[in-house]
């Protein structure tokens, strides 16, 4: 038998075949483009949304040459927040919004200066603006016909979902990422659709389920596109950052993830909810009684790509010549430097901060003997640095843990896995596998199907550790040495970032 995971970011779709022990059978990813209708604003088609998964998940079956009798379930997962509605109907009423849209910034500064103390004992976390609950907002003053047309609000994995089954459903860990539901409670609450206005729409949540209860099963106009058995069971799901989690093997209280990837996801699992004002959120974990708290910003691995694709034209012919990725190039490279050679700080603020929102990215201390490769170095530590800030904040609001799992791109690096465990001194588990969003969908079908008794059981037979990077005393002095001129050149930019915003 086998579990399909469907995973859905900002810019793929993804389907991913695994056997029982956590195995990539096959993987199948197929873009869906980005629409950038005004400034800020980032949606997709949501009847492409659709085909580009029907596309990965025929793909991954005749990749596989598995029968899809033999798939025992599915699990989906996707970016966390954004919009996808329904109309009265049931028919997509408008484009799916990203979660990089902005176009609601007005309404959480509002929020933030006049009703945020109301809210947070509620949600325990920050508004952003890409969240439904600002985005309802934003759609009720700005396309009041369309507000009054909303039929269902989904979140990007119960879309599919929806394709999938036609059953109309949400997950925990997804709504309680969005503002929307009371954390202790573990409901909607009607208080908090009456503070944000948005009352005339509370009919249109749909039902929370545990992201491993069988929500319905496909359905045979889905199976017809896909090439699915009709009857197979489909989970309820969860956020992609729960689900990382979960392929990494991080289910159990007082462990500890970190994401590398479009965003700096730091995250750690406790029994009781952290209530602190100044992290980004707490929210409820996929697995029952347990609470995930996330500290997150735009800062992480992207800086990398950005960067080779302006800059590393050498590196990727040196690639190319030798049939390598050109990242184990850049890896050499960074690896060829040791931590002391150079003296340079990067802010890797290419694509927004969790310092102010005029923060940008910059090199600090650059001189003409520096080389492309100690520009790499000062990047690789300077990602590490945007997350230390983070994973400090949440040791101070009382988060335990003696080991971190390091998932996403940049864990496939050894020297940036090394610079983690040696600037945050604790331990790097390197989890086996590439697709651990989806492997996090696929154990919770395999969990609802009763394959495994819980998630405990389902990362004990599938997720494995392949790499452990202890912290090298020596390097960490060397590299906190170097966080303290991160954060001291970090406060002096503070003023001309906001000077250097106004020249636009």
């Amino acid at each position: 038998m086998f579990l399909l995971g469907i995973d859905n970011g900002n810019t793929f779709s993804k389907a991913a075949l695994f056997d029982l022990q956590g195995k990539e059978i096959a993987v199948a990813t197929c873009t869906a483009d980005t629409e950038y209708p005004s400034p800020g604003w980032t949606e997709r088609d949501m009847e492409v949304l659709w085909q580009s998964t029907v596309s990965a998940i025929r793909e991954v079956l005749a990749t596989s040459g598995i029968h899809p009798e033999e798939i025992a379930g599915i699990g989906n997962t996707g970016h966390g927040n954004g919009l996808y509605l329904l109309d009265k109907k049931g028919q997509p009423l408008r484009n799916g919004i990203q979660s990089m849209d902005t176009r609601a910034a007005d309404v959480v500064s509002s929020w933030d200066q006049n009703i945020h103390p109301v809210v947070f004992p509620i949600t325990l976390q920050s508004f952003w603006p890409a969240q439904p609950n600002a985005l309802l907002a934003w759609i009720k003053h700005n396309a009041p016909r369309e507000f009054e047309n909303i039929g269902a609000v989904l979140m990007v994995k119960d879309y599919i979902k929806y394709r999938l089954t036609k059953e109309l459903s949400a997950d925990y860990s997804d709504m309680s990422c969005a503002n929307l539901v009371d954390i202790r409670k573990r409901s909607y609450s009607s208080e908090l659709m009456g503070v944000y206005g948005l009352e005339d729409v509370e009919d249109a949540l749909p039902p929370l389920q545990n992201s491993y209860e069988v929500t319905g099963k496909v359905i045979s106009e889905a199976a017809e596109q896909t090439g699915l058995k009709v009857g197979t069971p489909v989970v309820g799901g969860l956020i992609d950052v729960n689900a990382s989690a979960i392929g990494s093997g991080v289910v159990h209280e007082n462990q500890a993830c970190i994401v590398m990837g479009s965003w700096s996801i730091n995250e750690v699992i406790t029994s009781q909810p952290i209530i602190d004002p100044s992290l980004f959120q707490t929210t409820i974990f996929a697995a029952p009684d347990l609470f995930l708290t996330i500290e997150g910003s735009a800062t992480s691995a992207t800086n990398l790509e950005w960067f080779v694709n302006q800059f590393c034209g050498d590196e990727r012919a040196e690639a190319h010549r030798r049939g390598v990725s050109v990242y184990d190039v850049c890896n050499e490279e960074v690896a060829s430097i040791p931590p002391d050679s150079a003296n340079i700080i990067f802010h890797p603020f290419l694509f927004g901060s969790n310092v102010q929102p005029t923060a940008r990215a910059g090199f600090y201390g650059v001189a003409g003997w520096h080389t492309r490769a100690h520009l790499l170095r000062a990047l690789y530590e300077g990602v590490v640095f945007g997350h230390l800030s983070h994973v400090e904040k949440l040791r101070k609001a009382g988060a335990q843990f003696d080991a971190i799992r390091l998932a996403g791109g940049g864990s496939r690096s050894p020297v940036w896995s090394q610079i983690f465990a040696d600037t945050l001194q604790v331990p790097m588990e390197v989890p086996g596998g590439n697709e651990l969003g989806a492997r996090g969908a696929a154990l919770s079908a395999g969990v609802g199907t009763g394959i495994y008794r819980d998630y405990a059981e389902a990362v004990q037979h599938a997720v494995s550790v392949v790499r452990v990077h202890e912290p090298n005393p020596t390097h960490s002095t060397h590299y906190l040495a170097r966080f303290a001129e991160y954060r001291r050149v970090l406060d002096v930019m503070q003023e001309p970032w906001e000077a250097l915003n106004k020249l636009n």
